[in-house]
């Protein structure tokens, strides 16, 4: 069988091209969320969960707003079903930022696709103080 030099180069563009095509969704995804306050926490702004080159990050938006009226000891970023806090989910040490926004990434430990929410939450006395349901 003879392959013109134009036909093979035609066959191996199109292999590339649905490779990358392929390719692409397993690379980078997103979910987003609004986040909501509990507890009587005024808690509001948009949050992406983005995996990207291997990492996955939690991004806050520039909308994000964390009730200036209260200042829990102990906030944390976590992770979880149902508004029922996954143990082991959580994302730093300590959450500092309450408004505009920030980027966090998430140990390689937690596996983000198994969760439908993101909580902003105070570990010490364990209360959700603000939930996103992610889609």
């Amino acid at each position: 069988m003879n392959i013109t030099r134009r036909a093979f180069t035609g066959y191996t563009l199109a292999a590339v091209s649905s490779l990358a095509v392929g390719a692409t969704p397993a690379l980078a995804a997103t979910r987003k969320g609004s986040l909501s306050g509990r507890k009587g926490y005024k808690v509001s702004g948009t949050v992406k969960v983005k995996k990207e080159g291997g990492k996955t990050k939690v991004v806050l938006a520039d909308n994000y707003k964390f009730d200036p009226t209260k200042n829990p000891p102990d906030i944390k970023i976590g992770f979880g079903n149902g508004e029922k806090y996954a143990k082991g989910s959580k994302i730093h040490n300590k959450l500092t930022v309450k408004k505009g926004a920030a980027t966090f990434e998430v140990p390689s430990s937690i596996d983000t696709d198994k969760y439908s929410q993101l909580y902003i939450y105070c570990e010490k006395f364990t209360v959700i103080l603000a939930v996103a349901n992610l889609k």
